[in-house]
């Protein structure tokens, strides 16, 4: 794990602890298909740690609440004494509340570009900062997430947000091809890409090789995957007619509901019905 991933685990429970988030954002991740929700999550985790001449900034920002005055001040004297330097934007946009301060970080993030416009973790960062509700941020994460990986084809994050983007707008050879490319890089967990390639075989009706995929894959995550992706693992299952593992799919994603005390959607309660 990079130090940036270990930042941004911390700083996204510190976050939503200070700011009263965690129930919004609970419901927001939990019941999204496991895409939505592994990006959300690794949304401002990195690649790689910037080069060593900002180490101490850096490890400032791992070792202590990267949203406090005595952090924020820093980083704003470094981008006064240093206008031309992308990483200082990039690393100023890392530190943005995840929870509401995505423009600030999205401006952040644009700056770095200006400054480089061969950056490809501001391109990344970027891309996360928009929705996957229209069609038209949808095209830009594409977008986005294509600069990214043009600049380092070593980003299987970037394939796979990319590949995810490809699914919601209905372009499954791409998605597909994008599933093939994060494979290819290195340090890529593999099960992440198997999870966006069974999305995609089961929106396109290909049941046969998505029980294959099924077979050969481990995606008992212990709810990590969310609801949305439990759904579909349960609907696979029943398909298949493995009833036992289709209700271990519905019983998690019944979690989140149960968490928070609210009534269980019908798709569930029916799915568990069966389980009885």
């Amino acid at each position: 794990m990079t130090g940036g991933e270990h930042f941004f685990n911390r700083f996204l429970t510190e976050t939503l602890v200070r700011t009263g988030s965690f129930v919004t954002l609970a419901k927001k991740t939990m019941r999204h298909s496991l895409l939505i929700l592994l990006l959300f999550c690794v949304q401002q985790a990195v690649a790689q740690d910037p080069p060593e001449k900002y180490s101490a900034i850096w490890d400032k920002v791992n070792s202590m609440d990267p949203g406090s005055p005595a952090i924020q001040k820093e980083l704003k004297k470094l981008r006064k004494e240093n206008p031309s330097d992308p990483w200082i934007f990039w690393i100023s946009g890392l530190t943005c509340n995840p929870v509401n301060g995505q423009e600030e970080a999205a401006a952040f993030y644009q700056q770095a570009i200006a400054a480089d416009s061969t950056f490809p973790h501001a391109y990344y960062n970027l891309a996360q900062t928009f929705g996957e509700e229209s069609e038209s941020d949808l095209k830009e994460r594409v977008k986005l997430f294509t600069k990214a990986v043009t600049y380092d084809q070593s980003l299987g994050f970037a394939f796979l947000g990319r590949g995810q983007a490809y699914l919601q707008l209905g372009n499954y050879d791409a998605a597909l091809a994008d599933c093939d490319n994060a494979r290819s890089c290195e340090d890529f967990d593999l099960l992440q890409a198997d999870a966006l390639q069974l999305e995609v075989l089961w929106k396109q009706g290909k049941k046969e090789e998505a029980f294959y995929l099924l077979g050969k894959s481990d995606f008992s995550g212990g709810g990590m995957w969310g609801t949305d992706f439990e759904l579909l693992l349960a609907a696979i299952y029943t398909e298949s007619g493995d009833l036992e593992n289709a209700c271990g799919c519905y019983r998690r994603a019944a979690e989140p509901y149960e968490m928070m005390g609210e009534e269980l959607p019908a798709e569930i309660q029916k799915g568990l019905e069966k389980c009885k």
